[in-house]
């Protein structure tokens, strides 16, 4: 489709934003450098457990402040904390100020997650295009996944670039990522939006007040809302841990540090092949959906924990793939049903309950990893928890 000129220049910039923020370097390597600097899987489950902590406390927050003072301006202000957690990062020595890092990086995401999905949603809903959301989110997302992709081959440079190498090359597309935001515009489809820079300072907690009412509104009245948060957060908990103790386990079984690019570049590859099936495929039922997603999503994370090396990488890919077919659907069924004013906070929600589940069960994959000396003994529990949800929706349908 032909979009208007200041859509096209906004789309641009949407992009660019996605390929410098998809190239986080450090993703493929990050377990295992810190393995290799001494900490215990127990501790790097603990800095993960903070990101979630702080995640749990500042995702709905940062969402109510995108939908109230502006998304341009939470973007760009998650774009510098970034590049501040990339710099602790590249100079920490101790886990107290990794622990730190990593909640300052939990902070920026709480800024992007529901900000930049009802950004790029009023965008085309302000040139009344939103029902191409799903092709539009489909192509960021493949930017960024590719971008990943390329970015997670940086492991074989690990001899050249060491522990801090890394981070302040992260650094580095971090900030060109912050500048893409900044010649962002912001999208006004509703009148509150366009009067926000005409309320006082002293009117702000009112209006916070309000989009608190305004939003629990949507989610006592909206069951379905509520079905696609708890729905999208509990298939999505495999997702990371899968590709971050997928990393421990390859060590394990002998692969030398510079070559874990490779899995996390074949699970970009099928993130965008998931994504290319997922714009594809025409969703008559959201619980049909979830139910095959989980399915397969727990037979991949079993594979992960307990298959051979090349087993474990097939069974992350499959993860990956069937994530985004599920995610997409759930990402536009979601927007379509909630009002642009309190769209950013909503799906902040939605973050958030991801959060929830995270803080507990990545902490406690790693300990059952380090209980049976293993790090896939973890994921093979978790892969059966997720297909036992997707047979408890078959079942509950069925009833």
């Amino acid at each position: 489709r032909v979009f208007p000129m200041n859509l096209k220049k906004q789309l641009a910039y949407i992009y660019t934003n996605n390929f410098f923020s998809g190239l986080r370097i450090t993703d493929a390597v990050w377990v295992a450098l810190l393995a290799a600097r001494g900490f215990s899987l127990w501790e790097i489950g603990l800095a993960e457990s903070v990101y979630h902590i702080v995640s749990l406390f500042c995702e709905v927050p940062s969402g109510m402040a995108a939908d109230l003072l502006g998304r341009k301006k939470t973007l760009v202000s998650g774009g510098v904390c970034m590049v501040l957690q990339s710099l602790l990062m590249a100079f920490a020595s101790d886990l107290f100020t990794i622990c730190f890092a990593m909640g300052l990086n939990a902070l920026a995401m709480t800024m992007f997650s529901g900000t930049s999905t009802a950004l790029l949603y009023d965008s085309l809903k302000q040139e009344g295009c939103e029902e191409e959301y799903i092709q539009v989110s489909a192509n960021g997302s493949q930017i960024s996944m590719l971008a990943n992709a390329v970015g997670s081959m940086a492991s074989i440079l690990n001899q050249f670039l060491g522990y801090a190498g890394f981070y302040l090359l992260n650094a580095a597309f971090e900030g060109a990522s912050a500048l893409a935001n900044m010649l962002l515009a912001e999208p006004i489809v509703t009148e509150s939006q366009a009067s926000r820079e005409k309320h006082p300072l002293h009117a702000l907690p009112e209006q916070f007040r309000q989009l608190v009412q305004d939003s629990l509104h949507v989610l006592r009245t909206c069951p379905m809302a509520v079905k696609l948060i708890a729905s999208s957060a509990l298939i999505s908990v495999p997702s990371y841990l899968t590709k971050m103790f997928l990393q421990q386990r390859l060590v394990e079984l002998g692969w030398p540090t510079e070559l874990l690019f490779l899995p996390l570049l074949l699970g970009g590859l099928a993130c965008v092949a998931g994504t290319e099936i997922g714009r594809r495929v025409r969703c008559r039922s959201m619980r049909r959906l979830y139910t095959a997603c989980a399915l397969l999503c727990g037979v991949g994370t079993l594979l992960v924990g307990a298959a051979p090396a090349w087993g474990g990488i097939l069974g992350m890919m499959l993860v990956q793939g069937v994530l985004e077919v599920w995610l997409l659907h759930a990402d536009q069924r979601l927007n379509a049903l909630i009002s642009s004013d309190q769209r950013a906070t909503l799906i902040s929600v939605d973050s958030m309950a991801y959060s929830v589940l995270m803080i507990p069960a990545s902490p406690f994959v790693g300990a059952v990893g380090d209980l049976f000396g293993q790090a896939g003994a973890g994921l093979a529990l978790l892969g059966v928890l997720t297909a036992a949800s997707g047979t408890a929706v078959l079942a509950k349908r069925r009833s």
